[in-house]
C-alpha cells in the first residue's frame, strides 16, 4: 500500500493549516518577485497545449548550466524523472547509499528492478568512500544513485570519488545518476558539481530542479541533463507528454533572469542561519551531523518523540526514522526564516526543561 513519507504536507492536515513547516527544505526568501509575475503573465496562456519539449526553457538553462541544449530534459519535476530513468535505461538492478531520498528505490520497484543498498556509518559521519565504489563493483547493478548533496544528511561527495565511481560504471555499462537539487544551496557550489563530467561520461545523468532553490514545489519542474542523446530521446518515450505546464516553463524562464544573484542572496543567508542553528542544536545536547545545504540534520539524546513534541507546539519537522539506515531519534529541519529558526531553538529547549520536571515530579 502507497504511502506519502515526504514532508511538507502540514497545510493540508486539519488543525495544523497554521504549523510552522521546517519538514520540507524550501527556500526561505521565497519565490522571486519576477517568477510570481511571469507565472501570472502566463495564465493568459492555458488554454494552449504546453511545448512538449520545453524549446525556449531548455535553451535558456542549457545556456546557464553551460552545456548543449540537447543534453537537456525537463519534466514535472526531478522525482517524475526519477521514475522515468529506470525504464528509460532498462536498469534491471539498481543500487542506492541509505539513507538517501526514498524515490529512488522506490521508482527502481515501480519498475520491477533489484534494489541494492549499501549502508553509510554514523561512525563515519554518513559520508560516501571507496566503501560505496567496492559495494558497486562485487554487486554490478545497471544504475547507481547519488544524491549530492545527500538527503537527509547535507554531507557532500567530493568529485574525485565521483570520478571513481563513474569509472567503475562505465566498466560495468551502469548509469550514475547524480542527484543535485541542493547543490545550489552549497557554498562553492562549481568544486563539487558534476557538470563538468558530463562530456566524458556519457553514462552520467544529473538531476536538477527549481524546487528548492526557488520556492516553486507547487509548480514542478525539475531537468536532467546528460549528454548521451540515446538517453534524453527515451526519456521522453518513458512518460506522459506535455509533463511541463505553460506556467512551469514561464516560472523556469524567468528564474533564470537574475538567478545567480538570487543563488548568492540565499547562499549567504543559508550558511549564516545553519551555523547557528547547528551550534545551539549542539550546546542543547543533540548530536549534529555538519550540513553543507539548507537543512540540518541531527540525533535526539530524547527518548520521547521528538516530532511529536514539536507538534504539539505548533512546529513540523521531520523524523528520518523511515529512512533506510536510520531511526527515529534522527530529525532533519530547515533553515527557514530567521523568526522561525528561533522559534525552534527556543521551544527545543522550552520542551527538554519540560522533560527534565516531569521526571523529577
Amino acid at each position: 500500500m502507497y504511502k506519502y513519507s515526504h514532508g511538507g504536507n502540514a497545510v493540508f492536515e486539519q488543525g495544523n493549516e497554521n504549523i510552522i513547516d521546517l519538514s520540507a527544505n524550501i527556500n526561505p526568501l521565497g519565490i522571486p518577485a519576477s517568477v510570481a509575475a511571469a507565472i501570472i503573465r502566463e495564465i493568459s496562456n492555458i488554454s494552449r497545449y504546453p511545448d512538449n519539449f520545453s524549446t525556449l526553457l531548455r535553451a535558456k538553462t542549457a545556456a546557464f548550466e553551460g552545456v548543449n541544449p540537447d543534453w537537456v530534459f525537463f519534466g514535472n519535476g526531478a522525482s517524475d524523472i526519477i521514475f522515468r530513468l529506470p525504464r528509460a535505461a532498462g536498469a534491471s538492478k539498481v543500487m542506492v547509499p541509505a539513507p538517501t531520498f526514498a524515490d529512488y528505490e522506490r521508482s527502481a520497484i515501480s519498475y520491477g528492478a533489484e534494489v541494492c543498498r549499501h549502508i553509510l556509518s554514523k561512525t563515519g559521519g554518513f559520508l560516501l568512500d571507496n566503501g560505496f565504489i567496492k559495494a558497486v563493483q562485487a554487486e554490478k547493478p545497471k544504475m547507481v544513485y547519488l544524491c549530492n548533496p545527500n538527503n537527509p544528511t547535507g554531507k557532500i561527495t567530493e568529485t574525485a570519488l565521483i570520478k571513481d565511481l563513474l569509472d567503475s560504471c562505465r566498466e560495468i555499462d551502469a548509469w550514475v545518476v547524480i542527484d543535485e537539487c541542493f547543490m545550489d544551496f552549497v557554498q562553492h557550489t562549481n568544486r563539487y558539481t558534476s557538470k563538468p563530467l558530463l562530456n566524458g561520461y556519457p553514462n552520467l545523468v544529473i538531476l536538477k530542479a527549481f524546487t528548492k532553490m526557488f520556492a516553486l514545489p507547487g509548480i514542478r519542474l525539475g531537468y536532467a541533463l546528460c549528454s548521451n542523446k540515446a538517453l534524453i530521446d527515451s526519456l521522453y518515450f518513458h512518460g506522459a507528454d506535455w509533463a511541463v505546464s505553460n506556467l512551469a516553463q514561464a516560472a523556469g524562464i524567468a528564474a533564470l533572469d537574475d538567478a545567480d544573484a538570487f543563488t548568492k542572496q540565499t547562499v549567504e543567508y543559508v550558511a549564516k542561519e545553519r551555523g547557528i542553528m547547528e551550534r545551539e542544536l549542539t550546546r542543547q545536547g543533540y548530536t549534529v551531523f555538519e550540513s553543507s545545504t539548507n537543512y540540518v540534520f541531527f540525533q535526539s539524546p530524547h527518548t520521547f518523540d521528538l516530532r511529536e513534541a514539536l507538534n504539539n507546539k505548533g512546529i513540523r519537522i521531520r523524523s528520518c526514522g523511515n529512512y533506510h539506515g536510520l531511526d527515529d531519534t534522527y530529525y532533519r529541519v530547515a533553515v527557514s526564516a530567521q523568526a522561525n529558526n528561533e522559534k525552534l531553538l527556543a521551544t527545543l529547549n522550552q520542551i527538554f526543561k519540560e522533560a527534565t520536571v516531569g521526571k523529577q515530579s
